[in-house]
């Protein structure tokens, strides 16, 4: 005689599963947000020396003032804005803003998840320009600021005078 069997998961064995994998899903994510707010942290140095290196090259090549400047909408500088986005440009008339007939060479969209980024500069302008003489960020000395909203890793990145970059521990944010 032949007998057939269907094979399937029984009900009490679905809900051991599903109870199973909510345990697992409990647990995992909120380490792996952490994991993601760790390395987010850990590349904005990365990406501030970068786009420093990218603009100093470029005033050397161009002869010619390049600005970095935070924007929400990737084509004017918008001040504290720089967790969002970073224009690169060249600033022939020194006024620290995109007019019209100045080239727009880098937008580097950041949109940071995990942390807020800010800017603090010697004169209070919120922007980072390299001189077409010098390739030397005068008057733009200062430190960026990395907050992280979900770890304790928070860094102040400091540009010094003679365009260098170095990160600082910070034990908080305020």
């Amino acid at each position: 005689m032949y007998i057939k069997r269907n094979k399937a998961f029984t009900l009490v064995e679905l809900i051991v599963t599903l109870s199973v994998l909510a345990v697992i899903a409990t647990i995992a994510v909120p380490s792996f947000q952490e994991y993601q707010a760790k390395q987010e942290a850990n590349s904005i140095f990365h990406k501030i020396a970068a786009i420093n290196r990218y603009a100093r090259s470029q005033s050397a090549i161009l002869r010619q003032n390049i600005v970095i400047c935070p924007t929400l909408n990737l084509s004017n500088c918008q001040a504290n804005q720089w967790s969002h986005a970073w224009l690169v440009f060249v600033d022939q008339n020194r006024n620290r803003q995109v007019d019209a007939g100045e080239t727009v060479l880098q937008i580097d969209q950041l949109k940071l998840k995990y942390g807020q980024l800010d800017w603090s500069g010697a004169l209070s302008i919120p922007s980072v320009s390299y001189q077409a003489q010098t390739n030397l960020p005068i008057g733009s000395n200062g430190s960026f600021y990395y907050c992280s909203l979900k770890s304790a890793k928070h860094y102040k990145i400091v540009l010094s005078k003679m365009g260098h970059l170095r990160k600082e521990d910070l034990t908080s944010c305020s």
